[in-house]
């Protein structure tokens, strides 16, 4: 009777480039507790590495490194990494363009079917899967996020501090408001980000989420749930604080790499932004700084005239005025009226815990609006209508900005 190992063996021989097929093998010889689990998990990962799914080659790695005989196999993985993917590698090519997995033969040799010997089976497939990835590996590769801004040094210290495991379908990973303590890498497996009832978007292998983790002392802005079993790598900024302090680059690095991201975001799901060009979010990136408060911080006082306008990232803030009290969160605009009609702010902004923002200073907005009018009008709309809100008799606390 034909085995799940056979039947795996047969599939990975079938299409040695499927990935997929080939940890489903490697995961039923671990399950057996094969002496094969060992080599299938460390010649996956090399041929993940090969191919550019670099969390996959680190998720083996990790892997590997806790069992018997397996530590060599993974620093050995992690060399390949580190050599093939950091930055300075010869082989990293910002104008290259991720590649698609490489495909099987049309018509593959059947493999051997010894009567009783299923690891052999799997030892055949494993090993025509490892040549076949050997010889599609190209000659450069597209960066990897994060990975590849990453000299070697710094980069051994941030795979040192990585952690793997399994994430079935359905799982909350991170959830809006929790604290914010990881940052996690996709090894396989889809995951759904949401805001309320709304979705934000679905990351696959490769990808990074939770990234307001590396800003430190911030709250979860949105929801992240598995769609498939995932495999996730999770990073603890507590480690990587650690491992920063042994490599200072490393904290500088990562901090510019959390700066990038949480604006690029906001771009995308920020209403004053969503208008603009993808080209033009780009060049006003750069206008931004990153700003962080703790609980209990005044961001705008009444009846100081504003000279920047915010977006708030992470965390919640208080709008008071003489009536109700409001709260404002991640995705809203603070002090545009202020910075457009050139009066004092009509409310105080009050942190009502650890707050991220990013500021556009008032010199920077005049100038990139001039440039791109576009801003401006949205901008300008905003205000017409906030002006509406804050006149009516009652205002729904996720509606005003000041």
């Amino acid at each position: 009777m034909t085995t799940p190992i056979v039947r795996a063996a047969q599939a990975l021989a079938a299409a040695p480039a499927d990935l997929d097929r080939w940890l489903e093998l490697a995961s039923l010889l671990a399950a057996a507790h094969a002496p094969d689990a060992n080599r299938a998990f460390a010649e996956l990962g090399r041929a993940a590495s090969l191919g550019g799914q670099v969390a996959l080659a680190v998720a083996c790695a990790r892997w590997l490194a806790p069992r018997e005989g397996g530590a060599a196999a993974a620093a050995e993985l992690v060399d390949h990494v580190v050599a093939t993917h950091a930055a300075g590698s010869p082989k990293v090519d910002a104008r290259a363009r991720p590649r698609p997995p490489g495909s099987a033969p049309s018509t593959p040799p059947p493999l051997a079917s010894p009567e009783g010997d299923e690891l052999a089976v799997a030892r055949e497939a494993i090993a025509r899967a490892a040549a076949a990835a050997s010889g599609r590996a190209p000659g450069t590769y597209a960066p990897t996020p994060l990975v590849s801004s990453l000299p070697p040094a710094e980069l051994r210290e941030l795979l040192a501090v990585v952690t793997q495991r399994v994430a079935p379908a359905g799982e909350v990973v991170i959830e809006t408001g929790a604290p914010a303590r990881s940052l996690y890498w996709i090894a396989r497996g889809a995951v759904r980000v949401t805001r309320g009832e709304h979705v934000l978007g679905e990351l696959h292998a490769g990808a990074f989420f939770g990234e307001i983790a590396l800003v430190g002392g911030t709250t979860r802005t949105a929801t992240v749930t598995c769609t498939t079993d995932a495999w996730l790598l999770e990073i603890p900024a507590a480690d990587l604080e650690a491992a920063a302090a042994r490599e200072p680059r490393l904290g500088q690095l990562l901090a510019h790499h959390a700066r990038a991201r949480l604006l690029a975001n906001v771009m995308r799901t920020s209403e004053l932004f969503t208008r603009l060009a993808e080209e033009d979010r780009a060049e006003l990136l750069s206008k931004f700084t990153t700003a962080m408060a703790p609980a209990g911080t005044t961001l705008i006082a009444r009846g100081a005239e504003g000279d920047a306008l915010s977006v708030i990232v992470s965390g919640r803030c208080a709008v008071r005025t003489d009536g109700p009290e409001v709260e404002v969160g991640p995705g809203e605009v603070i002090g545009e009226m202020s910075l457009l009609a050139r009066r004092p702010a009509v409310a105080d902004v009050v942190a009502l815990e650890a707050t991220v923002t990013l500021r556009l200073a008032r010199e920077a907005f005049e100038a990139f609006a001039m440039k791109y009018p576009a801003l401006l009008a949205e901008v300008y709309r905003l205000v017409l209508a906030r002006e509406q809100e804050n006149r009516a008799p009652v205002v729904a606390a996720d509606d005003l900005v000041v």
